[in-house]
């Protein structure tokens, strides 16, 4: 067993892999770690957008002429938010966006998009609405609410397609200029471009993997940063380094329950010597997805492809169980996260530690708080599973 905070596989500048981290890696990492709404970005010059959860369509946002910021959890306190919100309700991505609003730390931003997609990012469009109404804050952007519906009602694409109309509508209207639908196609085309040279980056993760979980997931996270086009060329120069890397040996980790928006989890597992190869949600394995083909409709295909695509708390359970089983073939422990805010994804472990019991896979229910670091406990737990995943490892792969 690798010592506890040091990585099992050699890092990306170790001379250990042959292949030292190159200009493009570290680019992309330096996006994804920015905290700020200012930094981290290639097209400075567009006025921000700032969005809670990655269901609010980019697309959308850089049609209408803006610069989508995505607001992760942070370790950073949040006084000002904590004051307000009670606790063990909102995730912490969304304590820092309230800190954010509250501290006048937003001075260039147009504007803030909360998705529906979840009960916590609602409240928090409610908290801040209801804030700025009361001048709470020094300074008041626009608090926009975006209703994606994720049912399977009859309605359900066209009232969609509707409210992303209406998004596009509302952020164009805070821009100087004018904004249409062949906008709108061609971030499509941008975003396709982007998510392509995503999966290339994915593709190391599969079978033998080339790349570390906490390694990747920064690259993989900062398609949310960038301009689709710069995305796209130092996303595909990485995945050219990485693809020359040896592959990496260890039990193969999956994450699954409620999404992760960092390394933290994926560098406690792998300092044990597993490899974290997958994990749900918009930060990982799943955040490419198909291309989006618009159409004569771009936005009716855009609100499809996010309400397919979004996994969050009101995903349909058995679309989230439908995408977690092909992840699943070919991991050898999975560890299920369940943060305390969490009001979904910790319902349903009966029924998945019932099916990972049946395939006999190892794994492990964690209760945690992902602004926190893991102790001594939670690091005992997880190497409790890699070394089960390790003695499995030569009846599930020969």
């Amino acid at each position: 067993m690798a010592p506890m905070g040091s990585p099992a596989c050699a890092p990306t500048g170790s001379s250990e892999t042959g292949v030292t981290m190159s200009a493009a890696m570290t680019t992309l990492t330096d996006a994804f770690e920015d905290p700020s709404t200012d930094g981290g970005a290639t097209d400075h010059a567009l006025p921000v957008a700032v969005i809670s959860w990655p269901t609010v369509p980019i697309e959308i946002i850089r049609a209408a002429g803006l610069r989508p910021v995505v607001i992760r959890g942070e370790s950073t306190a949040t006084p000002l938010a904590d004051a307000r919100l009670e606790a063990d309700v909102f995730p912490n991505r969304l304590r820092q966006l309230v800190e954010a609003v509250l501290a006048g730390r937003l001075r260039r931003t147009a504007c803030v998009v909360l998705p529906r997609t979840s009960d916590a990012d609602y409240k928090a469009f409610l908290y801040l609405r209801e804030l700025i109404r009361r001048e709470v804050t020094p300074l008041r952007p626009p608090i926009l609410l975006f209703d994606l519906l994720q049912s399977e009602g009859p309605d359900v694409r066209a009232y969609d397609a509707a409210r992303t109309r209406d998004l596009f509508a509302t952020l164009a209207s805070l821009v100087p200029g004018s904004a249409s639908a062949d906008d709108v196609r061609d971030a499509i085309v941008g975003a396709n471009t982007a998510r392509a040279a995503m999966r290339r980056l994915l593709a190391l993760r599969q079978g033998a993997p080339r790349v570390a979980g906490a390694e990747v997931l920064p690259l993989l996270g900062a398609f949310w940063r960038l301009a689709p086009d710069d995305y796209a060329a130092l996303a595909g120069e990485a995945a050219e380094v990485l693809g020359r890397r040896p592959p990496l040996e260890g039990p193969r980790v999956m994450l699954a329950g409620a999404p992760v928006d960092g390394p933290q989890l994926h560098a406690a597992i792998e300092a044990h010597g597993a490899i974290v190869v997958a994990e749900p949600g918009p930060w990982g394995s799943e955040a490419a997805g198909e291309d989006i083909v618009s159409g004569d409709d771009p936005f009716a295909a855009i609100a499809e492809w996010y309400r397919r695509q979004a996994i969050g708390p009101r995903t349909p359970l058995a679309a989230v169980r439908q995408r977690l089983q092909p992840l699943m073939d070919d991991v050898d422990a999975v560890v299920v996260v369940a943060p305390p805010d969490d009001t979904a994804f910790g319902w349903d472990y009966p029924c998945l530690r019932a099916w990972l019991e049946a395939r006999q896979l190892p794994h492990m229910f964690l209760a945690w708080d992902p602004s926190i670091p893991l102790g001594p406990v939670e690091h005992e737990r997880i190497a409790a599973l890699v070394t089960a995943a390790r003695l499995g490892m030569g009846m599930r792969h020969g």
